[in-house]
């Protein structure tokens, strides 16, 4: 949700870019990340791939489908390479994977209480996917305020480590050999 340009207030240009004034669900949140590791282009997100009947047959099935292109291509190359580079040395180095290379943003949104923005009530967020140029999983972690660490890196950043590298182990996706970086030091 975002108020149109004739509603913003005097501070509303400096506060937007920071994602103040702006609020999205998890889902459009995982469409966002899931188009940068789709090339650019966003696909109808849905929750259940298909649901089966006591006998097995599969009586709903959801079938991907592309709704827009929202970025180029070259867009979508260079954010890939930012949000690695988040996982690799910055924000959310505990969303590692040993092996697989990561893309993914960290998040810590203060929350509106009273009407105003708290400084004690905090979302942790973590929006990622994983392998960074052959992605087959995307993942979203939010903690509604987690106490006493609240920062998306230190929240959610290792719940999806933890829960994308069992998904990618179970779908027997390869991983990197290791470097010398990666050897205990």
């Amino acid at each position: 949700m975002l108020k149109p340009v004739s509603q913003w207030s005097k501070t509303s240009i400096g506060a937007v870019p920071i994602g103040q004034e702006v609020t999205v669900t998890p889902i459009q949140l995982m469409g966002a990340i899931s188009a940068i590791a789709n090339d650019g282009i966003y696909m109808r997100p849905f929750v259940v791939k298909y649901i089966k009947d006591s006998q097995g047959q599969v009586i709903l099935a959801h079938n991907p489908q592309i709704l827009d292109k929202v970025i180029s291509k070259v867009t979508s190359k260079r954010m890939k390479a930012i949000l690695e580079g988040v996982v690799r040395e910055g924000t959310g180095t505990k969303a590692a994977i040993p092996g697989i290379p990561v893309a993914g943003k960290t998040g810590t949104a203060q929350k509106v209480v009273s009407g105003i923005y708290s400084h004690a009530h905090f979302y942790a967020t973590f929006a990622g996917f994983a392998p960074v140029e052959d992605p087959r999983l995307a993942c979203v972690v939010v903690f509604d305020d987690p106490h006493p660490a609240y920062y998306g890196g230190s929240v959610s950043a290792p719940v999806f480590s933890e829960v994308v590298g069992d998904s990618l182990k179970y779908l027997n996706t390869q991983r990197e050999p290791a470097t010398d970086e990666d050897a205990p030091g």
